[in-house]
């Protein structure tokens, strides 16, 4: 008999323990639902933060179909004649302008930035690319920096070296335009480098502050890279040797593109 009444205390214990530990489960899930761990109000807050102290980009991240199509290079005008009385400053990406006959005043050097046109010579040359403006005539100057400052500390730094260059072109070609060339895409296979902070996202970015210069300085700006960027916000593999600097025929489509825009 006393055997009968300990295994009905044993099942009155277990029953117990069943009720309470699905009591505790019901709590948790329901605290689960109703708090989730990503608070909206929080996460929100963070975001507008961020803004707040980051540049703006001038495009999304995210690209679609309708914003990118490819230009075939055999449809464009080769004809390039308006450069004639123009000059171009940049870095090695322009320079390929120079190299392929596509303009004739091109004072570019390989890795080249806003604080070297100042003290470096263009390639073949002796004094300072900046200083290639001295003494000469132009209807317009386009300047083209970027890429090699990608991976900069501080874009502040960029900012107002960029408008020092923009100031000293003024200064020696007084009466010029002063046009503003957005960085051109990378290949995606560069991109995954991320060499010194050189990527997609960090290319994006840096055109919303090269548009914002613009705009700032009274300056044109020219989105030129528009027309061999490919659906996924990248430049196509095959349109360039290394990922970055462009054959010809793409060299062509965006000079045709910085021409009709100019």
């Amino acid at each position: 008999m006393s055997n009968d009444k300990s295994g009905g205390v044993k099942k009155f214990a277990v029953g117990v323990v069943f009720v309470i530990l699905a009591f505790v489960i019901f709590i948790c899930v329901f605290h689960a639902v109703k708090k989730p761990a990503d608070d909206p109000e929080t996460s929100s807050s963070s975001a507008s933060d961020t803004a707040d102290t980051q540049p703006s980009p001038v495009e999304s991240v995210s690209v679609t179909e309708s914003e990118y199509s490819l230009v075939d290079p055999s449809s464009i005008n080769t004809d390039f004649s308006c450069f004639d009385n123009c000059a171009f400053i940049g870095n090695s990406r322009l320079l390929a302008l120079g190299n392929y006959g596509i303009a004739k005043n091109v004072y570019a050097k390989v890795s080249l930035n806003v604080n070297t046109v100042f003290t470096d010579p263009s390639e073949g040359r002796k004094v300072p690319v900046i200083n290639e403006l001295d003494g000469k005539q132009f209807d317009k100057i386009f300047i083209m920096f970027g890429d090699n400052e990608c991976g900069w500390g501080s874009m502040e730094v960029f900012t107002s070296q960029y408008k020092k260059v923009i100031a000293a072109a003024r200064e020696k070609v007084p009466g010029a335009q002063i046009i503003l060339l957005s960085t051109l895409p990378i290949s995606k296979t560069k991109s995954d480098e991320n060499l010194y902070g050189y990527n997609k996202d960090a290319l994006i970015k840096m055109n919303g502050i090269i548009e914002q210069i613009a705009e700032e300085e009274n300056c044109k700006y020219i989105k030129a890279g528009v027309d061999i960027t490919g659906s996924d916000g990248y430049l196509p593999e095959s349109y360039s040797a290394d990922g970055a600097h462009l054959l010809k025929d793409y060299c062509m489509v965006w000079a045709r593109t910085v021409a009709d825009n100019m």
